[in-house]
């Protein structure tokens, strides 16, 4: 059975615009709370970042896959601000990040490093 490639970076581009809208809210919240500001800010600035990295995942890069089983300590970090200035709702965007956005691409490893050897693939 041949895989659809392609599914998989729109999978995966699909939850990191989730996870970026999520921290995008978060952030916001926090930053109008005042209490939150700097995880606020944190949260804010890691949004941008996914929604760059939802664009990116659709045209696979170099290293591609390792960048994703190196974000353990970012989520780490995310979880402990979370759980000191943040709340319940930043720790469950943290979680969805380690097994939803992380465990997806760790899961599909080979799928992934497929598509990052062989870029047209997904086109």
């Amino acid at each position: 059975m041949e895989k659809n490639y392609k599914q998989y970076t729109e999978t995966l581009s699909s939850r990191e615009k989730t996870a970026a809208i999520v921290w995008l809210i978060i952030g916001i919240l926090q930053i109008c709370s005042f209490a939150g500001v700097i995880c606020g800010i944190y949260n804010v600035f890691a949004s941008f970042s996914r929604f760059k990295q939802a664009k990116l995942v659709l045209t696979p890069y170099s290293g591609f896959v390792k960048s994703y089983d190196k974000w353990l300590t970012n989520i780490i970090i995310g979880i402990v601000l979370n759980v000191l200035f943040g709340g319940v709702i930043g720790v469950a965007c943290s979680i969805y990040d380690l097994i939803a956005v992380r465990g997806y691409v760790l899961a599909n490893k080979e799928v992934f490093d497929a598509i990052e050897a062989d870029p047209s693939l997904v086109q």
